[in-house]
């Protein structure tokens, strides 16, 4: 069922391992058949952390596995970076002084949190333009999940709000403890303290020999908060496999950073680099075109996509009167 490419990633993929995935060139089935292989080999399904994007993504990809291996799978750590988190914080929590019950609030929870310590602090009576809860939000979610200072995070997206940085790293620490007492977390927490937990020497040591391979799909997705804590878990056994597409990369607003998988071969000592570029997907036309777009590139793994469809028309552009 897999392309020598693919097979190639299943069997060999030991140690530090980035695979450079196109569109359309079935890293998901790399994915799923990689975890197949690793079971089948008698490591345990505790022992294997397995990162997706989204929730849905996992359970699509472990009732995958399940059918190929005609087994259930138990024990196995897969989900979003936040569900992990969530796991591993219920047991550790009273390391930060939060109950193992903690709450999580979802994100409008956390705004209108963010609106109540806004008027708590008496900065809407002070400064009739204060910003937004919304815009808040956002500041001190990229400043958390990019590890960088809110100043930096002001003068590089809203300049036009450098006159409240003192307000709004004042309004950030007096949010943060406000969560503390009343026992919550939002989803930025989740990562921020399961970064800080592995920065315990015993609890890093626990863990980064727990999981003795990690799988991540949508690398190119991954922020600086998530490459930190991939590092750290990894250390110990250095069997970390990414899967992304530098040239998928597009959640940069929400401080997701290309240099995660374009300095992988660079962090990770002896990477291996794997390149799937047959494409299941799109016609050779198609293809074509994105491939002539994509290498003005400056900064990327060279790949050149190839179908297997056969011939199609060329794209066309199409002008519209409206959206509609």
């Amino acid at each position: 069922n897999l392309n020598p490419q693919q097979l190639k990633v299943v069997f060999e993929a030991e140690g530090p391992s980035l695979v450079l995935a196109g569109a359309g060139s079935g890293k998901t089935r790399v994915l799923i058949y990689r975890l197949a292989y690793l079971l089948e080999k008698g490591i345990s399904p505790r022992n294997i952390l397995f990162v997706t994007f989204t929730n849905k993504a996992a359970k699509e990809m472990l009732n995958r596995a399940e059918v190929l291996l005609k087994s259930s799978i138990q024990g196995l750590w897969i989900g979003t970076f936040h569900h992990i988190a969530n796991l591993i914080l219920r047991k550790e929590a009273e390391f930060f002084g939060f109950s193992s019950n903690f709450s999580i609030v979802d994100k409008e929870d956390a705004k209108d949190l963010i609106h109540d310590c806004i008027d708590e602090l008496g900065f809407l009576k002070k400064e009739k333009l204060f910003p937004k809860k919304e815009i808040i939000s956002n500041i001190c979610s990229l400043a958390v999940n990019s590890q960088k200072e809110i100043e930096e995070i002001i003068n590089s997206f809203y300049p036009n709000l450098s006159e409240y940085t003192s307000h709004i790293k004042r309004l950030f620490n007096y949010y943060n403890n406000k969560k503390q007492k009343a026992n919550i977390m939002d989803f930025d927490d989740l990562l921020i303290y399961w970064l800080r937990l592995l920065s315990e020497k015993d609890i890093y040591n626990k863990y980064s020999k727990w999981f003795k391979y990690i799988l991540v799909d949508e690398y190119q997705d991954t922020n600086r908060l998530q490459f930190e804590i991939l590092k750290r878990l990894s250390s110990y056994y250095q069997n970390i496999l990414v899967v992304g597409d530098d040239a998928q990369s597009i959640y940069s607003f929400r401080a997701a950073d290309i240099n995660n998988i374009l300095e992988f071969p660079k962090v990770f000592n002896n990477a291996k680099i794997f390149k799937l570029e047959i494409n299941y997907r799109s016609t050779p036309q198609i293809l074509s075109l994105a491939n002539q777009i994509i290498k003005h590139n400056i900064n990327q793994f060279p790949k050149t996509l190839i179908s297997i469809k056969r011939d199609y028309q060329k794209p066309i552009i199409v002008k519209t009167k409206d959206v509609y």
